[in-house]
Protein backbone atom coordinates (compact mmCIF):
# COMPACT_ATOMS: atom_id res chain seq x y z
CA UNK A 1 0.00 0.00 0.00
CA UNK A 2 1.44 3.69 -1.09
CA UNK A 3 1.87 6.37 1.27
CA UNK A 4 -1.11 8.08 0.19
CA UNK A 5 -3.75 4.81 0.61
CA UNK A 6 -2.37 4.67 4.12
CA UNK A 7 -2.77 8.20 5.11
CA UNK A 8 -6.45 7.98 3.60
CA UNK A 9 -7.06 4.84 5.40
CA UNK A 10 -5.77 6.70 8.75
CA UNK A 11 -8.37 9.88 7.87
CA UNK A 12 -11.33 7.32 7.49
CA UNK A 13 -10.83 6.33 10.49
CA UNK A 14 -11.29 9.01 12.76
CA UNK A 15 -14.50 9.72 15.21
CA UNK A 16 -17.09 11.07 13.98
CA UNK A 17 -17.29 14.46 16.07
CA UNK A 18 -20.36 15.11 18.10
CA UNK A 19 -23.48 16.48 16.35
CA UNK A 20 -23.85 20.08 17.44
CA UNK A 21 -27.52 19.43 18.25
CA UNK A 22 -26.91 17.07 20.83
CA UNK A 23 -24.69 19.73 22.84
CA UNK A 24 -27.48 22.17 22.67
CA UNK A 25 -29.91 19.77 23.39
CA UNK A 26 -27.71 19.67 27.03
CA UNK A 27 -27.80 23.47 27.41
CA UNK A 28 -31.54 23.04 26.94
CA UNK A 29 -32.05 20.80 29.99
CA UNK A 30 -29.53 22.26 32.25
CA UNK A 31 -31.40 25.61 31.55
CA UNK A 32 -34.43 23.52 32.35
CA UNK A 33 -32.97 22.24 35.80
CA UNK A 34 -31.69 25.94 36.89
CA UNK A 35 -35.40 27.87 36.45
CA UNK A 36 -37.32 25.05 37.53
CA UNK A 37 -34.79 25.00 41.02
CA UNK A 38 -35.22 28.71 40.75
CA UNK A 39 -38.71 28.31 40.81
CA UNK A 40 -39.10 26.04 43.78
CA UNK A 41 -37.09 28.31 45.87
CA UNK A 42 -39.53 31.35 45.18
CA UNK A 43 -42.54 28.82 46.14
CA UNK A 44 -40.98 27.88 49.44
CA UNK A 45 -40.35 31.62 50.39
CA UNK A 46 -43.91 32.42 49.76
CA UNK A 47 -45.24 29.28 51.10
CA UNK A 48 -43.41 30.33 54.54
CA UNK A 49 -44.50 34.13 54.20
CA UNK A 50 -48.72 32.92 53.99
CA UNK A 51 -48.09 30.54 56.67
CA UNK A 52 -46.63 33.48 58.47
CA UNK A 53 -49.61 35.74 57.61
CA UNK A 54 -52.28 33.27 58.29
CA UNK A 55 -51.06 32.35 61.76
CA UNK A 56 -51.27 36.10 62.59
CA UNK A 57 -54.93 36.26 60.87
CA UNK A 58 -55.79 33.41 63.04
CA UNK A 59 -54.66 34.98 66.04
CA UNK A 60 -56.50 38.82 64.99
CA UNK A 61 -59.00 38.16 68.10
CA UNK A 62 -59.33 40.27 71.57
CA UNK A 63 -56.69 39.66 74.32
CA UNK A 64 -58.34 37.66 77.01
CA UNK A 65 -56.18 39.88 79.55
CA UNK A 66 -58.02 43.05 77.79
CA UNK A 67 -61.08 41.58 77.60
CA UNK A 68 -61.20 40.84 81.84
CA UNK A 69 -60.36 44.41 82.61
CA UNK A 70 -56.39 43.16 82.88
CA UNK A 71 -53.68 45.31 81.13
CA UNK A 72 -51.55 43.23 79.27
CA UNK A 73 -48.47 44.14 80.95
CA UNK A 74 -49.58 42.07 83.61
CA UNK A 75 -49.73 38.50 81.73
CA UNK A 76 -46.23 38.11 81.01
CA UNK A 77 -45.00 35.98 77.54
CA UNK A 78 -44.10 32.14 77.99
CA UNK A 79 -42.97 32.04 74.00
CA UNK A 80 -39.80 31.89 73.34
CA UNK A 81 -39.16 35.64 72.68
CA UNK A 82 -38.94 37.99 75.72
CA UNK A 83 -41.54 38.19 78.42
CA UNK A 84 -40.65 41.95 78.81
CA UNK A 85 -43.81 44.36 78.18
CA UNK A 86 -42.48 46.53 80.27
CA UNK A 87 -42.41 50.32 78.41
CA UNK A 88 -39.78 52.77 78.72
CA UNK A 89 -40.57 56.85 79.68
CA UNK A 90 -38.99 58.15 77.18
CA UNK A 91 -37.37 56.29 73.81
CA UNK A 92 -38.11 54.19 71.14
CA UNK A 93 -38.60 50.16 71.14
CA UNK A 94 -37.54 47.98 68.32
CA UNK A 95 -40.01 45.27 68.23
CA UNK A 96 -39.47 41.98 66.11
CA UNK A 97 -43.47 40.96 65.91
CA UNK A 98 -43.14 37.17 65.05
CA UNK A 99 -44.84 33.77 66.23
CA UNK A 100 -44.45 31.21 68.34
CA UNK A 101 -43.31 28.66 65.47
CA UNK A 102 -40.72 30.59 62.91
CA UNK A 103 -39.96 29.10 59.39
CA UNK A 104 -35.98 29.96 58.55
CA UNK A 105 -36.80 33.40 57.39
CA UNK A 106 -38.07 34.95 60.44
CA UNK A 107 -35.11 33.44 62.36
CA UNK A 108 -32.74 35.52 59.59
CA UNK A 109 -34.58 38.83 60.09
CA UNK A 110 -34.43 38.41 63.83
CA UNK A 111 -31.25 37.67 63.98
CA UNK A 112 -29.70 40.73 60.78
CA UNK A 113 -31.51 42.96 62.93
CA UNK A 114 -30.30 42.18 66.29
CA UNK A 115 -26.47 42.23 64.35
CA UNK A 116 -27.29 45.89 62.80
CA UNK A 117 -28.83 47.23 66.13
CA UNK A 118 -26.04 45.88 68.22
CA UNK A 119 -23.57 46.88 65.67
CA UNK A 120 -24.65 50.41 65.27
CA UNK A 121 -26.78 51.88 68.29
CA UNK A 122 -24.66 50.35 71.57
CA UNK A 123 -24.55 53.06 73.13
CA UNK A 124 -28.31 54.03 72.91
CA UNK A 125 -28.72 50.06 74.07
CA UNK A 126 -27.30 50.28 76.47
CA UNK A 127 -28.73 54.13 78.04
CA UNK A 128 -32.69 52.83 77.28
CA UNK A 129 -32.59 55.26 74.56
CA UNK A 130 -33.59 52.52 72.33
CA UNK A 131 -35.07 48.76 73.80
CA UNK A 132 -34.31 45.54 70.85
CA UNK A 133 -37.54 43.45 72.00
CA UNK A 134 -38.73 40.09 70.17
CA UNK A 135 -42.22 39.71 71.22
CA UNK A 136 -44.63 36.55 69.85
CA UNK A 137 -47.69 37.67 68.98
CA UNK A 138 -49.29 34.54 69.25
CA UNK A 139 -49.70 35.10 73.22
CA UNK A 140 -52.89 35.81 74.50
CA UNK A 141 -51.49 39.04 76.00
CA UNK A 142 -49.11 40.41 73.17
CA UNK A 143 -52.34 39.54 70.22
CA UNK A 144 -53.29 43.19 70.98
CA UNK A 145 -50.01 44.11 69.17
CA UNK A 146 -51.64 42.91 65.75
CA UNK A 147 -54.25 45.60 65.71
CA UNK A 148 -52.35 48.41 67.16
CA UNK A 149 -49.93 48.22 64.57
CA UNK A 150 -51.67 46.79 61.77
CA UNK A 151 -49.66 43.74 61.21
CA UNK A 152 -50.19 41.29 58.40
CA UNK A 153 -46.81 39.41 58.87
CA UNK A 154 -44.22 38.63 60.73
CA UNK A 155 -42.45 42.55 60.69
CA UNK A 156 -39.83 44.35 62.53
CA UNK A 157 -41.99 47.93 64.15
CA UNK A 158 -40.03 51.01 65.47
CA UNK A 159 -42.45 52.71 68.53
CA UNK A 160 -41.68 56.07 70.04
CA UNK A 161 -42.78 56.03 73.32
CA UNK A 162 -43.28 59.63 75.18
CA UNK A 163 -44.19 59.67 79.44
CA UNK A 164 -44.59 56.23 79.07
CA UNK A 165 -47.67 55.80 75.86
CA UNK A 166 -46.94 54.49 72.77
CA UNK A 167 -46.94 57.66 69.78
CA UNK A 168 -45.61 57.51 66.37
CA UNK A 169 -44.52 53.79 65.14
CA UNK A 170 -43.27 52.88 61.45
CA UNK A 171 -43.54 49.21 60.46
CA UNK A 172 -40.17 48.17 58.59
CA UNK A 173 -42.08 46.48 55.71
CA UNK A 174 -39.02 45.62 53.27
CA UNK A 175 -37.22 43.47 55.35
CA UNK A 176 -38.92 40.81 53.71
CA UNK A 177 -37.88 41.68 50.25
CA UNK A 178 -34.13 42.55 51.53
CA UNK A 179 -33.74 38.80 53.13
CA UNK A 180 -31.58 37.80 49.94
CA UNK A 181 -28.85 40.93 50.56
CA UNK A 182 -27.55 41.13 54.04
CA UNK A 183 -25.92 44.12 53.74
CA UNK A 184 -28.90 46.13 52.11
CA UNK A 185 -31.09 44.47 54.80
CA UNK A 186 -28.70 45.73 57.46
CA UNK A 187 -28.66 48.96 56.21
CA UNK A 188 -32.25 49.49 55.74
CA UNK A 189 -32.74 48.72 59.12
CA UNK A 190 -30.00 51.08 60.36
CA UNK A 191 -31.04 54.22 58.24
CA UNK A 192 -34.69 54.17 59.31
CA UNK A 193 -33.88 53.18 63.16
CA UNK A 194 -31.47 56.07 62.65
CA UNK A 195 -33.99 58.51 61.00
CA UNK A 196 -36.55 57.41 63.56
CA UNK A 197 -34.58 58.11 66.53
CA UNK A 198 -33.73 61.33 65.28
CA UNK A 199 -37.38 62.54 64.85
CA UNK A 200 -38.65 64.71 67.58
CA UNK A 201 -42.38 64.06 66.20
Amino acid sequence: MTDHSQKKAHHSQKKTPTPAPFKGRATTVLRVILVTFLVLAVVVMIVHEVRDRAALASNNESDPAMAAGTPSSAVPATGLATDDTSVPKNGVIAYDFRNTQRCQSCITIENWTSDALKAEFAPQLADGTLIWRPLDVQQPANAHFIQDYQLTSISVVLVRYTNGKPGKWENLQNVWQLLGDQKAFEDYITSSTRSFLDSKE
